[in-house]
């Protein structure tokens, strides 16, 4: 039985009323809350049970219910829901729960020297998802399932601690599990790091597959998710085959993160959100963000396939107490009925194949096991993302079995600085562009293998049309002279990489071309030998490629020896980002779509299942700072007409949602079109006329 909620709902709240006991009381008035919140746009409302105190807000027999709270506040939630046709998730906060913690110090998260996690976040108690505390969460979330009308639960802080867990409930189970005691300081690029990192992963995939297993086994229609569920920086892919639908936190100003995270969410088929804070930057800053703010975090998430979440929370006692704030709820209208003047074409929308990027979970995890550098920031991914969404190009990330899957379905496959591939997906790599696709490879993709050894030459050398040669000395690497084909809107010097964590690459090319050279500073730069205050000029031509490009079978690749795009990420340099955007054209020069427009404005190609239409979502997002400080959007600045051209065969084109008609041209197998200037976000519907069979 499947439970359809979260794919016909995209407006979404969570109360977030981690209220303490600190307060001489606890209130809630439900009735006037959800009035509100129904008035607000809110279809689903992620309720709190328990709280990061360990304190519970419902009549419990297994756990601690909030001493200043007066009667079930779940049961009244419940109930003034139904009134408002707003559907329950039961937030379920897991690892923090200090009375637990007090009575039973041996549940407590230990690291190595057996010190307890104690101010977790600043201030919490956590606790160890491998001890019995399991089966008190397990008891509690039976309680609920059992006897309150919610329609899924959403779980928080599954997380274990770094160097955690060596409490001896852990020590016990990595002992049955390996054969012996887990290394307190494990050594990057040893067994020992791998089996360590594999037990950190095993300890949450196993409560979360109990805890969903369990809930299934009371109500098979219950939706089940939780915190980072589908999220790349934890990587969690086997865990995350349990989750109903995916979560993640999404906080402004890091707007173009919350892009990331939306394009990696829906390249796995399942319903996902993005929780924002309506407050300040985080939660429990009391004071509303500026309805603009609340919009364009709606924007990315729902023009992305997704659906947004607010988090809020009513005043818990004092003069305000019981209710929130009348700004807040306004802010949040705003936001949702923008989103719900659009929700004919959002619905279930998925992604348009165009660009594959692959983020592959199996190098992830090889390079945080081994000593081999790597971006501790995701600098390459974020780099990646970055280019991409600033060339306006349409893509998504996926991993190495999404890839596999449907790496036929993508006119262009990105592989940013992936070391280790495995055998059978650098098989479907060759195949795909032996058949005619188009690849775009840099820095040391395909070198690795599995346990981080570094092989003799790339496994996709072939592809590449050339042969690794040795590692880069220098810290820094200059790209010149550039060939005329990359230059557009690039200097005629040499072009800047500072390699921030990521090594670059000395290759040979072999049945490819270089586009660009690489040259080498006058000295590396020491305390005691240097030019100037940070790096040496280029001095020194080399007779290697900084960028290759190759024809292989029907298909073309380019391989770009370097971290360009952590590059990119750390420096922000226009003429990295313009090279590699001219390489993509370079590349594919006849993409499937092709769109001018300003720096700001990101481009998505959605389509609705069972329907004849695309939408091509601009989204109008200028990431700004004042003098380093955190940065709201309070005032959107339009931009000018946005040309777009497609390859297809279309009939009527309209911006949505006022059904204003566009004009068409067309040009052989393409349309193009005009939008009009626009502020936050402009939305054109295509209807497609479908090839007759």
């Amino acid at each position: 039985m499947k439970n359809q909620l979260y794919r016909q709902t995209i407006r979404r709240g969570l109360f977030d009323f981690h209220a303490g006991e600190a307060v001489p009381e606890v209130r809630l008035n439900a009735a006037e809350y959800f009035a509100a919140a129904a008035e607000a746009g809110m279809q689903t409302i992620t309720f709190m049970t328990k709280d990061a105190f360990g304190n519970s807000y419902f009549d419990t027999q297994i756990g601690h219910k909030n001493v200043k709270l007066n009667g079930d506040l779940l049961a009244e939630a419940i109930a003034e829901a139904k009134k408002h046709n707003i559907a329950i998730i039961a937030y379920y906060n897991v690892g923090l729960n200090s009375h637990v913690a007090g009575a039973n110090p041996d549940y407590r998260q230990r690291d190595a020297d057996q010190t307890p996690i104690q101010e977790a976040f600043g201030f919490y108690d956590l606790l160890c998802m491998n001890s019995p505390y399991r089966d008190y969460v397990y008891g509690q979330l039976r309680e609920i399932a059992e006897r309150y009308e919610v329609a899924g639960f959403f779980f928080d802080i599954t997380y274990v601690w770094d160097n955690c867990c060596h409490c001896e409930y852990c020590r016990a189970a990595y002992r049955n599990r390996f054969g012996c005691d887990a290394s307190a300081t494990p050594v990057p690029g040893t067994k020992e790091m791998t089996q360590w990192q594999t037990f950190q992963r095993d300890i949450r995939y196993r409560f979360l597959r109990d805890a969903a297993n369990g809930l299934k086994a009371i109500r098979p229609d219950f939706l089940i998710g939780w915190n980072h569920a589908g999220d790349p920086r934890f990587g969690q892919v086997e865990a995350d085959r349990y989750a109903d639908y995916f979560t993640s936190e999404f906080h402004p100003p890091h707007y173009m993160y919350g892009s990331l995270l939306a394009r990696w969410k829906r390249s796995f088929g399942k319903p996902f959100e993005l929780m924002m804070p309506s407050e300040m930057g985080s939660w429990g800053e009391w004071t509303v963000a500026p309805p603009e703010t609340l919009r364009t975090t709606a924007a990315i998430a729902v023009a992305n396939g997704g659906s947004i979440s607010f988090g809020h929370v009513a005043y818990p006692s004092g003069a305000l107490k019981g209710s929130v704030p009348q700004p807040v709820m306004e802010a949040v209208k705003y936001a949702n009925d923008w989103v719900q003047s659009l929700e004919p074409w959002l619905l279930e929308a998925v992604s348009e194949p165009s660009v594959a990027v692959l983020f592959s979970i199996g190098n992830k995890r090889m390079l945080e096991a081994s000593a081999l550098p790597r971006s501790l920031d995701e600098g390459t991914l974020q780099g990646v993302h970055r280019i991409l969404s600033e060339g306006h190009i349409h893509f998504d990330f996926l991993d190495e079995d999404g890839l596999a899957a449907n790496i036929g379905r993508y006119e262009m496959l990105i592989l940013p600085d992936q070391a280790y591939l495995s055998e059978d997906l650098q098989a479907k790599v060759r195949d795909y562009v032996q058949s005619g696709g188009k690849l775009l490879a840099t820095g040391r993709t395909s070198l690795y293998q599995a346990n981080g050894e570094r092989s003799e030459n790339f496994g996709l050398s072939d592809v590449f049309g050339a042969d690794f040669h040795d590692m880069w000395l220098y810290g820094v690497s200059y790209l010149y002279p550039v060939d005329a084909a990359l230059s557009g809107n690039v200097p005629d010097m040499p072009l800047l990489l500072k390699n921030p964590a990521l090594p670059s690459l000395k290759v040979s090319p072999t049945t490819g071309t270089k586009l660009s050279g690489l040259m080498e500073p006058a000295v590396e730069t020491k305390v005691h030998r240097h030019v100037y205050h940070q790096h040496a000029h280029p001095a020194v031509e080399t007779p290697h490629p900084s960028v290759v490009i190759n024809a292989f079978g029907k298909g073309s690749c380019m391989y770009i020896p370097l971290p360009l795009e952590a590059g990119y990420w750390s420096s922000g340099s226009p003429w990295l980002r313009n090279l590699y955007l001219n390489g993509l054209r370079v590349l594919n020069p006849d993409p499937g779509i092709v769109v001018h427009a300003p720096l700001s404005v990101e481009v998505n190609v959605m389509r609705q299942p069972g329907q004849s239409r695309v939408i091509v979502h601009l989204i109008n997002v200028r990431e700004e700072t004042a003098a380093g400080s955190r940065a709201f959007i309070e005032e959107v600045h339009p931009v000018g007409e946005v040309e777009i051209s497609l390859r297809l065969d279309a009939g009527r084109v309209q911006l949505i949602p006022d059904g204003t008609e566009l004009a068409v041209s067309r040009q052989s197998d393409r349309i193009s079109f005009v939008v009009p200037p626009f502020g936050l976000h402009a939305a054109v519907v295509i209807e497609i006329i479908e090839p007759s069979v």
